[in-house]
């Protein structure tokens, strides 16, 4: 890439790069530059504050895993704000100081003036970036046999759970801890995610302005390159300058998260950056010889601009393969099949191409007349273009056309800000999803079970819907700390026990489709197992005990009923 000034720049985004790697003993400018502040770094500064106040010894535990930005916070900290400079730093609790010794035990070394004998005497203020398998490794050991207390604040603030822990810093606790895995990468509204630090992070890369790295080399090099006016690196840099098509990109990256539990770190972030903006095998000798042929140029160039880059490759990373799902050609509609039609039943695409490109970038090249010459007589490159065309559509919409995200994401609000009056909707989406997932009768009686040949059973359930007390409500317009799933618990009458189910994206689209008149598959019975676990748990609430109803085949009716006498009764019904 050495012939390109601005490639070889853009590579610093990279996973591979030198720039990616972060340690505690300096910050550079690049680093500075690159920095965008978190809800979890503006939490553990006040922390650190507060325990300047205090005057009192603490052990400050950054939580999280691995990659998600622990050691550049430790290294902002430390040598920007200057916030570190009368603590211990360790940065890493995955290593071993020798060989001889384990992680853990190097860890136990470290902390000794925090042991259980150690922790009232003097001594220095210790901050420690550590995985949360290695913390829970470390207290369950026998060496954390000599950290009882240190153990028993692990437990309490909930650190090892999927339980949020809002409490902030802690009065007279000598622990005190941010963990990553409370704060996501958007924050949660009313109306949908904002991600902020997202958004944030993609305006460094592609701010117009001079303190950029980027945009710097990308201004003195790309206006003098032969390759200008032709080149896909220049033009996808100057596509994504443009804050609609960012935030489209932001939006496209939470929902993987949300859909998949994709874990997003910074890292992962930057290098998807770059692989969106430099093709895999962009070469400018490569695209100097193609202009001498347009039709190869046109192809070349179409593959490698930013609405292909994104969808169109397969494992060159683990994010781009999960976004490949999302591409907005894999969604069907009358209109997209009108569309489609229409497009290539045509003669001339110009007016088509016009229509969207208009005001693009990349209308430079594919609104040229002899560009559309070429697409007008070339099969593939026509598709080519379509597909372009398509998802172009999609990132200058501002409408998100995906029922089921749309729902999940305000029910997970109500849920978070312990919005009872909304919790209705859900657990009737819930219950009509497990009368689906069962069958029903004419009488809304539910199936549970169509074992016997010819022999359906049906029983009476009564849902009854238990709101948890101890949820706080939250009057919060956007939420910046919050459980990504949802919980729905019911009561049974019989005999008081609490049934309980964690919903996640995946098991809410089941339910949100079931309840449209969606049958299950096997697919769907082996994914939720948790789902048919929480049905086999309402099936017993129902009336099974005292009332069967029997259906056959041929939809005969009878019921079986237990008298007080504790003896059957047999009735046909029909």
């Amino acid at each position: 890439m050495g012939n390109c000034k601005f490639v070889d720049e853009l590579n610093r985004l990279r996973k591979s790069s030198s720039d990616s790697i972060d340690g505690t003993d300096t910050f550079d400018d690049f680093k500075k530059y690159m920095h965008v502040s978190r809800s979890a770094e503006k939490d553990l500064i006040e922390i650190l504050y507060k325990i300047a106040d205090s005057g009192r010894k603490s052990l400050v535990m950054l939580c999280g895993s691995a990659g998600d930005g622990k050691s550049h916070l430790l290294s902002y900290l430390k040598n920007d704000l200057r916030l570190l400079d009368n603590y211990v730093v360790y940065n890493d609790a995955t290593e071993s100081s020798a060989p001889s010794k384990t992680a853990i035990e190097t860890l136990s070394e470290a902390l000794q003036g925090f042991s259980d004998e150690n922790l009232e005497k003097p001594g220095k203020n210790f901050i420690l970036a550590i995985n949360l398998g290695v913390l829970s490794n470390f207290v369950e050991s026998s060496y954390g046999d000599s950290f009882k207390q240190l153990r028993q604040y692990v437990i309490n603030s909930n650190i090892l759970t999927n339980q949020l822990n809002e409490k902030g810093y802690e009065e007279n606790s000598a622990f005190q801890h941010i963990s990553f895995s409370d704060y996501h990468m958007y924050n949660l509204t009313a109306h949908g995610v904002k991600p902020e630090y997202l958004e944030h992070l993609l305006e460094k890369v592609f701010r117009k302005e001079f303190e950029n790295p980027f945009y710097n080399v990308y201004n003195n090099n790309c206006k003098k390159c032969f390759l200008s006016q032709k080149c896909p690196v220049k033009h996808n840099f100057e596509f994504l300058a443009n804050e609609k098509n960012r935030k489209y990109v932001a939006n496209a990256l939470v929902e993987v998260t949300i859909k998949d539990k994709e874990i997003l770190t910074t890292r992962e972030i930057l290098n998807y950056i770059y692989d969106i903006i430099v093709a895999q095998n962009f070469n400018c000798e490569k695209i100097a010889q193609s202009l001498t042929n347009e039709v190869s140029f046109l192809k070349e160039y179409i593959s490698d601009i930013t609405p292909s880059l994104m969808y169109e490759y397969i494992d060159k990373s683990v994010l781009l393969n999960r976004l490949k799902k999302y591409d907005p050609l894999l969604i069907r509609s009358e209109q997209a099949d009108e569309d489609a039609i229409s497009y290539y039943v045509s003669s001339d695409v110009l007016n088509e191409v016009i229509s969207v490109l208009d005001k693009e970038v990349y209308s430079k090249v594919l609104c040229q007349q002899s560009a559309i010459e070429k697409i007008n007589s070339d099969k593939v490159l026509k598709a080519q273009l379509f597909n372009i065309l398509e998802r172009l559509k999609k990132i200058k919409s501002d409408t998100i056309h995906d029922d089921a995200y749309m729902s999940f994401l305000k029910m997970l609000y109500y849920f978070n800000t312990g919005t009872t009056k909304k919790y209705g909707e859900l657990y009737d989406l819930v219950e009509k999803a497990v009368i689906q997932w069962c069958g029903k009768e004419d009488q809304d009686n539910i199936c549970f079970n169509n074992c016997h040949e010819g022999i359906a059973l049906y029983e009476h359930i009564e849902f009854e819907p238990y709101l948890d007390a101890s949820l706080s409500t939250k009057k919060n317009e956007e939420l910046r700390i919050f459980l990504p799933f949802i919980t729905v618990k019911y009561e049974s009458k019989k005999t008081g026990e609490i049934i309980s189910l964690d919903i996640d994206y995946s098991l809410y689209e089941l339910i949100y489709k079931l309840t449209a008149g969606y049958i299950q598959t096997a697919e769907d019975r082996n994914n939720h197992a948790d789902f048919i676990s929480f049905i086999h748990k309402i099936l017993r609430t129902g009336s099974a005990d005292k009332e069967v109803f029997l259906v056959t085949d041929d939809n005969r009716k009878a019921i079986v009923e237990k008298t007080k006498f504790g003896v059957y009764k047999f009735k046909v019904v029909r």
